[in-house]
């Protein structure tokens, strides 16, 4: 079954894949974890049709690489609240992006102002109409629930 995959759609699976990630070698390594992971879970296609097929190797592909953007690429955040990362790349922001899309709006905003746009609290302060310390603490905030998850209670 996954050799008859592999024949109709490996072309489809690598340029997907290509469109994630920078070479080639990469996307096809990618495309060979999911072949992998069809052959651990062959079972379920049993039940498919070629369109369901297909895009469960999408689906799987694209997991792939979130994973390894998560193992490779994770941003840290110290005491003093500066994000390090291990290196600035396209993968590095778009999981950063992710990461602040799980905190409500008034948290996203000022995680925005700081890391993106490079103020201070005092700066953010007088755009939002409350003191330094606020800000710092609702900074202290987001950066808790990012590292949690966003499941934090507020």
């Amino acid at each position: 079954m996954i050799y008859q995959v592999y024949e109709k759609y490996n072309k489809d699976f690598v340029r997907y894949a290509k469109s994630l990630v920078k070479t080639k070698q990469d996307a096809q390594d990618i495309v060979q974890d999911a072949y992998v992971k069809g052959i651990e879970h062959e079972e379920i296609f049993e039940n498919m049709n070629d369109y369901q097929i297909k895009g469960w190797f999408f689906r799987v592909i694209k997991n792939i690489f979130i994973d390894r953007i998560r193992k490779d690429r994770k941003i840290f955040f110290s005491d003093d609240e500066r994000i390090l990362t291990s290196q600035i790349n396209m993968e590095t922001d778009i999981y950063f992006y992710d990461m602040i899309n799980i905190l409500p709006e008034y948290l996203k905003t000022l995680i925005k102002l700081k890391y993106v746009d490079g103020l201070n609290s005092k700066e953010i302060g007088k755009i939002q109409d409350v003191s330094p310390s606020t800000i710092r603490n609702r900074l202290s905030l987001a950066i808790n629930k990012l590292r949690d998850g966003g499941l934090m209670n507020e």
